[in-house]
């Protein structure tokens, strides 16, 4: 390319979890400076505190906390980056979570990445719940992601079940719509065999895993209900570690955290379960490294980050019975129908009483972790598709050349 390809990423709900998670891989992963790209990124100021060894190509935007909330975020995308896109002359804007400018002045591509706007199971469990204030919030953001996605002109969702999920709202037409894959990073080190060979061996007690932050659609009700069920169902016992924490103070929102506070404190399930809450990276490692059984009974997700996570180290995994459950997983995971605590307890005591099938799952997760869920080959569509749409597109363009 001639000139740098300048493009605005708008980050400004990426505040926690998944979002800062997607965030900070996406921005180690976009090109150098040299490359022919140069990247505006906008986000909450207090995630660009956190972020290290960011590429010399990209500028980061911190905004204050009153701009990344509310209406006054709204007035910001609307307006404020608007008039930003104009005078730097900006030639596509990519928008990491749900909200696209109405009537852009340039391309713009959209990650939709919210997938309880669109699940029927959500809407049919969880919603009623609520009060009528925060039901007539969540129909009105997902008019204003219909009307964003009408606006885009590509739309990217990290599984093709999301993207079924969205379509029966609003139209997505085959030529804008782009089904990308988040990444996952490598363990720092593979276990030695004999690290392999003790993972197989039974024990006293399992170390079950689930790796998440709190929301009603987490679905550790069902995971606690079998906790009682596992441990009274034969010899061994089964003990919990757990990120998913009803007393996790961003949790007060949910219509559910009442009800799973008041069930972990109970006799049976109290003493084999340890609420770890929100943990550095460092100390996640540790964990997944130390776990057994990866379990994920989440009932709705765009992607569920932490079952790719488990898999590349190699841990075998019971998730919920869903469409994006299974894409994600394929053959590296057993199912189980997601409301029923003694299927879930069934499938477990399965998987901790066979090392022939955890050693099965465990080396499909890590094949399929290290082949399907790569950063680069998100970001890359992602850049190519930014290319063809901006003003000085080039037909010469080769996105992997970029991460060389």
């Amino acid at each position: 390319m001639e000139s740098n390809l300048k493009i605005a990423i708008n980050a400004a709900s990426a505040k926690m979890g998944g979002a800062v998670t997607y965030l900070s891989n996406l921005l180690r992963h976009l090109p150098s400076a040299g490359s022919g790209f140069q990247f505006f990124v906008f986000l909450p100021s207090e995630t660009a505190k956190g972020l290290l060894d960011i590429p010399a190509s990209i500028k980061i935007c911190p905004l204050p906390a009153k701009m990344v909330g509310g209406w006054r975020r709204l007035w910001w995308e609307q307006i404020t980056l608007r008039r930003f896109l104009v005078r730097e002359k900006v030639d596509a804007s990519f928008s990491t979570a749900n909200f696209a400018m109405l009537r852009c002045p340039v391309k713009q591509i959209l990650l939709v990445r919210n997938a309880l706007y669109f699940s029927k199971l959500y809407q049919q469990i969880f919603l009623p719940r609520h009060r009528l204030r925060m039901r007539i919030a969540f129909r009105l953001r997902r008019w204003m992601i219909c009307r964003s996605i009408k606006s885009a002109d590509i739309v990217v969702t990290p599984t093709r079940a999301m993207l079924d999920e969205l379509r029966a709202y609003v139209d997505v037409p085959e030529a804008k719509a782009l089904v990308c894959p988040y990444g996952v990073d490598p363990p720092n080190a593979q276990p030695s065999q004999p690290e392999r060979e003790e993972a197989m061996r039974p024990r006293a007690v399992v170390r079950l895993l689930y790796v998440s932050l709190y929301s009603d659609h987490k679905n550790l009700n069902t995971l606690l209900k079998a906790i009682p069920i596992l441990n009274n169902g034969g010899p061994g016992r089964f003990l919990l570690n757990t990120t998913v924490s009803p007393a996790w103070e961003g949790a007060a929102w949910t219509a559910t955290h009442g009800e799973d506070m008041k069930l972990s404190q109970q006799p049976g399930i109290s003493p084999w379960v340890r609420f770890l809450g929100p943990l550095p990276k460092e100390q996640m490692e540790h964990l997944y490294r130390g776990s057994d059984i990866f379990v994920f009974p989440s009932l709705t997700e765009s992607f569920g980050f932490p079952m790719a996570e488990a898999m590349s180290y190699g841990l075998p995994i019971v998730a919920s019975d869903t469409p994006v459950n299974r894409e994600i997983c394929g053959e590296a995971a057993i199912y189980f129908n997601p409301l029923n605590a003694e299927d879930l307890a069934r499938q477990i005591r399965l998987l901790a009483r066979d090392a022939t099938l955890r050693e099965h799952l465990s080396a499909k997760g890590q094949e399929r972790a290290r082949t399907q869920f790569r950063w680069d080959t998100h970001v890359g569509p992602i850049l190519d598709m930014a290319n063809r749409v901006s003003p000085k597109a080039s037909e010469e363009f080769e996105p992997e050349r970029c991460f060389k």
